[in-house]
């Protein structure tokens, strides 16, 4: 549901089209749009890029769900490309259109109410959902993800990302893929960064603490998050990196997730008769952590929520999880808002956090195409 991207000439490689079309498992069925003008322009695209005629096109998914229905197809999967709203309204319907799965494009919603009730309807109903934070989906992130949970770094010590592109529209893609390794967040304290957002300078880059419950462990670990001025100023590429300290070494993610540095804890070349221990670089990265494999997030996200509904399992960024992911956000930019002060989690007024940044929602509304 929803062409925007695709209709202003989207590499097929990010859309959720690619990901039906590449999948074995999957048909590509409908494309649903109320812009009858956008909705036959993809129609053509498709058909001519990539050969295919097979499918036919609604301005509704009560529509397409009907018209599908009468010729005996079922619809299993929708793909939503269209906003926060749109999430809502699909995610509320799964019952009654007896869906399998729904895959979300960001934010997933505006409002930690509508989040709620959201999460609320996947657990009870049981449809799988699947929100597009990237890194959740990819084979590498995931493995760095499983191979420090289960103690290759040895005990882990600290953990320090970087992301850019305003606090509310960005930073959910890091705490979406750190709701992977923790098991909750506790608390977060920000300060506004010294760096301005040149994309939106309404929704402020912040640098902050997020403390969270580290199960493996059995303790709480810091987590900070730094905004960064590094990539490409003149669009403000989106950047990510991590890296994550242990006793037994140091592995980092760099370069938007394009490119990682393992290091061995060894004794220091300098200060070693002291007892120290000191990361440096290895050659010789461990297969576990998939470093050669492809990038194919969109691909990789649906499979992942196709085997979530074979398997009865959770997605790798499920609703509940994107939800904690972006309440983590807005819990910085409350932070900030009163001078660091510490915001314990959950926050306890659902539609708080939204309402005290509402610059960085307007924000998010605009990519999403909403225009209300």
């Amino acid at each position: 549901m929803g062409v925007e991207n695709m209709f202003e000439d989207f590499p097929f490689t990010y859309s959720f089209a690619e990901a039906a079309l590449r999948n074995p498992k999957t048909r590509f069925a409908v494309i649903i749009d109320a812009d009858k003008y956008k909705l036959e322009a993809v129609n053509m695209r498709i058909r001519t890029e990539r050969g295919i005629s097979d499918f036919h096109t609604y301005t509704s998914l009560e529509s397409a769900v009907k018209g599908e229905g009468t010729d005996g197809r079922m619809i299993d999967i929708v793909c939503c490309a269209a906003g926060p709203q749109v999430n809502a309204e699909v995610i509320r319907k799964v019952k009654g259109f007896c869906l399998c799965g729904v895959y979300c494009e960001k934010p997933f919603t505006l409002s930690l109410s509508d989040a709620d009730d959201l999460v609320r309807i996947e657990q009870e109903i049981g449809v799988k959902v699947q929100i597009n934070y990237l890194r959740n989906h990819d084979q590498h992130h995931r493995a760095v993800i499983d191979y420090i949970r289960n103690g290759g770094i040895g005990d882990l010590l600290t953990v320090r990302t970087l992301y850019k592109g305003g606090v509310l529209a960005v930073f959910p893609h890091t705490s979406a893929l750190l709701s992977l390794l923790f098991d909750k967040a506790i608390s977060v304290s920000g300060v506004y960064s010294p760096l301005l957002n040149t994309r939106c300078l309404e929704d402020p880059n912040i640098d902050g603490v997020v403390r969270y419950c580290f199960a493996p462990q059995n303790r709480e670990i810091n987590v900070s998050a730094t905004a960064t001025g590094r990539g490409e100023i003149e669009n403000n590429t989106y950047l990510y990196e991590f890296e994550f300290t242990g006793t037994k070494g140091r592995i980092s993610i760099l370069e938007n997730g394009w490119g990682t540095r393992y290091e061995v804890m060894e004794p220091s070349r300098v200060f070693g008769s002291l007892g120290l221990l000191m990361p440096y670089e290895s050659r010789r990265i461990p297969l576990e952590l998939k470093t050669d494999s492809p990038r194919e997030f969109m691909v990789d996200g649906l499979e992942n929520l196709i085997c979530a509904i074979e398997n009865n399992g959770e997605t790798a960024c499920s609703a509940r999880r994107a939800r904690d992911a972006e309440e983590i956000a807005h819990a910085l930019a409350i932070s900030a808002a009163q001078n660091g002060m510490c915001v314990e989690l959950p926050l306890k007024d659902r539609d708080h956090a939204f309402a005290n940044a509402q610059a960085g929602v307007n924000l998010l509304k605009k990519e999403a195409g909403i225009k209300s």
